[in-house]
Protein backbone atom coordinates (compact mmCIF):
# COMPACT_ATOMS: atom_id res chain seq x y z
CA UNK A 1 0.00 0.00 0.00
CA UNK A 2 2.87 2.36 0.78
CA UNK A 3 4.14 1.84 -2.78
CA UNK A 4 0.74 2.09 -4.48
CA UNK A 5 -0.21 5.44 -2.93
CA UNK A 6 2.68 7.46 -4.52
CA UNK A 7 2.05 5.69 -7.84
CA UNK A 8 -1.63 6.59 -7.68
CA UNK A 9 -0.78 10.22 -6.95
CA UNK A 10 1.71 10.33 -9.84
CA UNK A 11 -0.87 8.81 -12.17
CA UNK A 12 -3.50 11.33 -11.05
CA UNK A 13 -1.10 14.22 -11.70
CA UNK A 14 -0.24 12.81 -15.14
CA UNK A 15 -3.93 12.50 -16.06
CA UNK A 16 -4.62 16.04 -14.85
CA UNK A 17 -1.67 17.42 -16.85
CA UNK A 18 -2.83 15.55 -19.95
CA UNK A 19 -6.31 17.04 -19.61
CA UNK A 20 -4.87 20.52 -19.10
CA UNK A 21 -2.64 20.14 -22.16
CA UNK A 22 -5.59 18.95 -24.25
CA UNK A 23 -7.68 21.91 -23.07
CA UNK A 24 -4.83 24.34 -23.79
CA UNK A 25 -4.39 22.94 -27.31
CA UNK A 26 -8.13 23.28 -27.92
CA UNK A 27 -8.15 26.86 -26.63
CA UNK A 28 -5.18 27.80 -28.82
CA UNK A 29 -6.84 26.25 -31.88
CA UNK A 30 -10.05 28.18 -31.19
CA UNK A 31 -8.09 31.41 -30.73
CA UNK A 32 -6.28 30.81 -34.02
CA UNK A 33 -9.58 30.24 -35.83
CA UNK A 34 -11.11 33.43 -34.36
CA UNK A 35 -8.02 35.38 -35.42
CA UNK A 36 -8.29 33.97 -38.94
CA UNK A 37 -11.98 34.84 -39.30
CA UNK A 38 -11.35 38.37 -38.01
CA UNK A 39 -8.63 38.86 -40.62
CA UNK A 40 -10.87 37.52 -43.40
CA UNK A 41 -13.46 40.11 -42.39
CA UNK A 42 -10.98 42.92 -42.94
CA UNK A 43 -10.25 41.57 -46.43
CA UNK A 44 -13.86 41.93 -47.55
CA UNK A 45 -13.22 44.87 -49.90
CA UNK A 46 -10.45 43.12 -51.80
CA UNK A 47 -12.32 39.81 -51.97
CA UNK A 48 -15.46 41.63 -53.13
CA UNK A 49 -13.43 43.14 -55.98
CA UNK A 50 -11.99 39.76 -56.98
CA UNK A 51 -15.51 38.33 -57.20
CA UNK A 52 -17.42 41.29 -58.62
CA UNK A 53 -14.86 42.19 -61.27
CA UNK A 54 -15.21 38.96 -63.33
CA UNK A 55 -18.98 38.92 -62.80
CA UNK A 56 -19.15 42.52 -64.03
CA UNK A 57 -17.18 41.59 -67.14
CA UNK A 58 -19.51 38.64 -67.80
CA UNK A 59 -22.60 40.81 -67.37
CA UNK A 60 -21.16 43.52 -69.62
CA UNK A 61 -20.49 41.05 -72.44
CA UNK A 62 -24.02 39.66 -72.28
CA UNK A 63 -25.64 43.11 -72.08
CA UNK A 64 -23.61 44.39 -75.03
CA UNK A 65 -24.68 41.42 -77.15
CA UNK A 66 -28.37 41.84 -76.26
CA UNK A 67 -28.28 45.61 -76.84
CA UNK A 68 -26.61 45.24 -80.23
CA UNK A 69 -29.15 42.58 -81.18
CA UNK A 70 -32.13 44.76 -80.18
CA UNK A 71 -30.75 47.73 -82.11
CA UNK A 72 -30.40 45.62 -85.23
CA UNK A 73 -26.63 45.78 -85.45
CA UNK A 74 -26.52 42.09 -86.35
CA UNK A 75 -29.00 42.25 -89.25
CA UNK A 76 -26.29 41.59 -91.80
CA UNK A 77 -25.03 38.55 -89.90
CA UNK A 78 -25.97 35.04 -90.98
CA UNK A 79 -27.49 32.64 -88.47
CA UNK A 80 -24.18 30.81 -88.23
CA UNK A 81 -22.23 34.03 -87.60
CA UNK A 82 -24.76 35.09 -84.96
CA UNK A 83 -24.63 31.69 -83.30
CA UNK A 84 -20.81 31.68 -83.33
CA UNK A 85 -20.77 35.11 -81.68
CA UNK A 86 -23.26 34.00 -79.02
CA UNK A 87 -21.22 30.87 -78.31
CA UNK A 88 -18.03 32.95 -78.04
CA UNK A 89 -19.68 35.31 -75.53
CA UNK A 90 -21.04 32.38 -73.51
CA UNK A 91 -17.58 30.81 -73.34
CA UNK A 92 -16.10 34.10 -72.12
CA UNK A 93 -18.91 34.43 -69.59
CA UNK A 94 -18.27 30.93 -68.25
CA UNK A 95 -14.55 31.76 -67.92
CA UNK A 96 -15.32 34.87 -65.85
CA UNK A 97 -17.84 33.02 -63.67
CA UNK A 98 -15.23 30.31 -63.07
CA UNK A 99 -12.80 33.03 -61.94
CA UNK A 100 -15.29 34.32 -59.38
CA UNK A 101 -16.17 30.80 -58.25
CA UNK A 102 -12.49 29.95 -57.76
CA UNK A 103 -12.08 32.92 -55.40
CA UNK A 104 -15.07 31.87 -53.28
CA UNK A 105 -13.79 28.28 -53.13
CA UNK A 106 -10.33 29.43 -52.03
CA UNK A 107 -11.83 31.67 -49.37
CA UNK A 108 -14.10 28.89 -48.12
CA UNK A 109 -11.21 26.42 -47.95
CA UNK A 110 -9.02 28.95 -46.15
CA UNK A 111 -11.74 29.76 -43.61
CA UNK A 112 -12.34 26.15 -42.57
CA UNK A 113 -10.66 25.11 -39.32
CA UNK A 114 -7.85 22.57 -39.62
CA UNK A 115 -8.95 19.43 -37.78
CA UNK A 116 -6.08 17.08 -38.52
CA UNK A 117 -2.47 17.72 -39.47
CA UNK A 118 -1.48 16.22 -42.82
CA UNK A 119 1.93 15.56 -44.33
CA UNK A 120 1.45 16.92 -47.84
CA UNK A 121 4.02 17.45 -50.56
CA UNK A 122 3.56 21.20 -50.97
CA UNK A 123 4.58 23.32 -53.97
CA UNK A 124 5.67 26.64 -52.44
CA UNK A 125 5.00 28.67 -55.60
CA UNK A 126 1.41 27.38 -55.85
CA UNK A 127 0.58 28.26 -52.24
CA UNK A 128 2.02 31.77 -52.62
CA UNK A 129 -0.23 32.24 -55.66
CA UNK A 130 -3.24 31.00 -53.67
CA UNK A 131 -2.57 33.53 -50.93
CA UNK A 132 -2.15 36.35 -53.43
CA UNK A 133 -5.69 35.76 -54.72
CA UNK A 134 -6.84 36.81 -51.24
CA UNK A 135 -4.44 39.66 -50.42
CA UNK A 136 -3.25 40.79 -53.85
CA UNK A 137 -5.91 43.46 -54.35
CA UNK A 138 -5.26 44.89 -50.89
CA UNK A 139 -1.56 45.26 -51.74
CA UNK A 140 -2.40 46.94 -55.06
CA UNK A 141 -4.58 49.50 -53.30
CA UNK A 142 -1.63 50.39 -51.08
CA UNK A 143 0.63 50.58 -54.16
CA UNK A 144 2.85 47.81 -52.82
CA UNK A 145 4.91 45.89 -55.36
CA UNK A 146 4.99 42.12 -54.97
CA UNK A 147 8.03 40.24 -56.25
CA UNK A 148 8.30 36.46 -56.36
CA UNK A 149 11.69 34.80 -56.66
CA UNK A 150 10.92 31.09 -56.47
CA UNK A 151 12.81 28.73 -58.82
CA UNK A 152 10.78 26.23 -60.84
CA UNK A 153 12.96 23.33 -59.69
CA UNK A 154 12.48 24.07 -55.99
CA UNK A 155 11.81 20.80 -54.11
CA UNK A 156 8.40 20.35 -52.56
CA UNK A 157 8.16 20.82 -48.82
CA UNK A 158 6.67 18.31 -46.38
CA UNK A 159 3.94 20.08 -44.41
CA UNK A 160 0.20 20.50 -44.09
CA UNK A 161 -0.80 22.43 -47.23
CA UNK A 162 -3.56 24.45 -45.56
CA UNK A 163 -1.27 25.43 -42.72
CA UNK A 164 1.43 26.52 -45.17
CA UNK A 165 -1.19 28.79 -46.76
CA UNK A 166 -2.01 30.26 -43.35
CA UNK A 167 1.67 30.91 -42.64
CA UNK A 168 2.21 32.69 -45.96
CA UNK A 169 -1.07 34.58 -45.59
CA UNK A 170 -0.17 35.94 -42.15
CA UNK A 171 3.38 36.93 -43.04
CA UNK A 172 2.60 38.49 -46.44
CA UNK A 173 -0.32 40.47 -45.04
CA UNK A 174 1.71 41.57 -42.02
CA UNK A 175 4.42 42.74 -44.40
CA UNK A 176 1.88 44.82 -46.32
CA UNK A 177 0.63 46.42 -43.12
CA UNK A 178 4.19 47.17 -42.00
CA UNK A 179 4.86 49.01 -45.26
CA UNK A 180 1.71 51.09 -45.41
CA UNK A 181 2.13 52.51 -48.92
CA UNK A 182 4.59 52.51 -51.81
CA UNK A 183 6.85 49.68 -50.77
CA UNK A 184 7.87 46.21 -51.82
CA UNK A 185 7.37 42.65 -50.63
CA UNK A 186 9.73 39.96 -51.89
CA UNK A 187 9.07 36.25 -51.45
CA UNK A 188 12.08 34.13 -52.34
CA UNK A 189 12.89 30.48 -51.81
CA UNK A 190 15.89 28.21 -52.24
CA UNK A 191 17.21 24.76 -51.45
CA UNK A 192 19.27 24.38 -48.31
CA UNK A 193 21.64 21.60 -47.17
CA UNK A 194 20.15 18.68 -45.27
CA UNK A 195 16.96 18.31 -47.35
CA UNK A 196 15.67 21.73 -46.35
CA UNK A 197 13.92 24.56 -48.16
CA UNK A 198 14.26 28.15 -47.01
CA UNK A 199 11.49 30.66 -47.73
CA UNK A 200 12.15 34.35 -47.09
CA UNK A 201 9.43 37.00 -46.87
CA UNK A 202 11.05 40.42 -46.99
CA UNK A 203 9.42 43.84 -46.75
CA UNK A 204 10.58 47.44 -46.98
CA UNK A 205 8.51 48.50 -43.98
CA UNK A 206 9.38 50.46 -40.87
CA UNK A 207 11.41 47.65 -39.34
CA UNK A 208 11.38 46.24 -35.81
CA UNK A 209 13.60 47.64 -33.03
CA UNK A 210 16.35 45.21 -32.02
CA UNK A 211 15.13 45.02 -28.43
CA UNK A 212 11.70 43.84 -29.63
CA UNK A 213 12.87 40.98 -31.88
CA UNK A 214 12.92 38.52 -28.98
CA UNK A 215 9.30 39.17 -28.01
CA UNK A 216 7.42 39.48 -31.31
CA UNK A 217 6.50 35.77 -31.23
CA UNK A 218 5.09 36.02 -27.69
CA UNK A 219 1.31 35.70 -27.37
CA UNK A 220 -0.61 38.99 -27.27
CA UNK A 221 2.41 41.08 -28.24
CA UNK A 222 1.50 43.51 -31.01
CA UNK A 223 2.81 46.77 -32.44
CA UNK A 224 -0.56 47.62 -33.97
CA UNK A 225 -2.93 50.24 -32.64
CA UNK A 226 -5.45 49.12 -29.98
CA UNK A 227 -8.34 47.25 -31.58
CA UNK A 228 -6.41 46.45 -34.76
CA UNK A 229 -4.66 43.29 -33.69
CA UNK A 230 -4.87 40.57 -31.05
CA UNK A 231 -1.16 39.85 -30.96
CA UNK A 232 -1.78 36.20 -31.82
CA UNK A 233 -0.66 36.31 -35.47
CA UNK A 234 3.08 35.66 -35.16
CA UNK A 235 2.58 33.48 -32.08
CA UNK A 236 0.29 31.23 -34.11
CA UNK A 237 2.63 31.30 -37.12
CA UNK A 238 5.52 30.00 -35.03
CA UNK A 239 3.37 27.30 -33.45
CA UNK A 240 2.10 26.13 -36.84
CA UNK A 241 5.59 26.02 -38.33
CA UNK A 242 6.95 24.04 -35.40
CA UNK A 243 4.05 21.57 -35.65
CA UNK A 244 5.17 20.99 -39.23
CA UNK A 245 8.78 20.33 -38.12
CA UNK A 246 9.93 23.72 -39.35
CA UNK A 247 11.56 26.80 -37.89
CA UNK A 248 11.12 30.56 -38.22
CA UNK A 249 13.59 33.37 -37.59
CA UNK A 250 13.56 37.11 -38.16
CA UNK A 251 16.02 39.88 -38.88
CA UNK A 252 15.11 43.52 -39.09
CA UNK A 253 16.50 47.02 -39.26
CA UNK A 254 14.52 50.11 -38.35
CA UNK A 255 13.90 52.27 -41.42
CA UNK A 256 14.97 49.50 -43.81
CA UNK A 257 12.59 46.59 -43.35
CA UNK A 258 12.09 43.07 -42.02
CA UNK A 259 12.78 39.57 -43.31
CA UNK A 260 11.20 36.41 -41.94
CA UNK A 261 13.01 33.19 -42.82
CA UNK A 262 11.10 29.91 -42.78
CA UNK A 263 12.81 26.53 -42.83
CA UNK A 264 10.89 23.44 -43.97
CA UNK A 265 11.71 19.79 -44.54
CA UNK A 266 11.81 19.00 -48.27
CA UNK A 267 10.95 15.86 -50.22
Amino acid sequence: MDILLPLARTLAIAITNAKLFEELSKTQAEAAQREKMAVIGTLSAGINHEICNPLGIARGQCEAFLLNYKEGLYKDKSEKELLDKAVNIMNKTITEIDRATAVTKRLSAFAKPIKELKADEVVVKDEVHEVMTLVGHELKLEKIDFVEEIPKDLPRILADRKQVQEIFFNLIRNAGQAIGENGKIIVRAKKSPGNKVLVEIEDTGHGIPEDKLDVIFNPFYTTKEPGKGTGLGLFIVRQVIEKNRGRISVRSKVGVGTTFTLEFQST
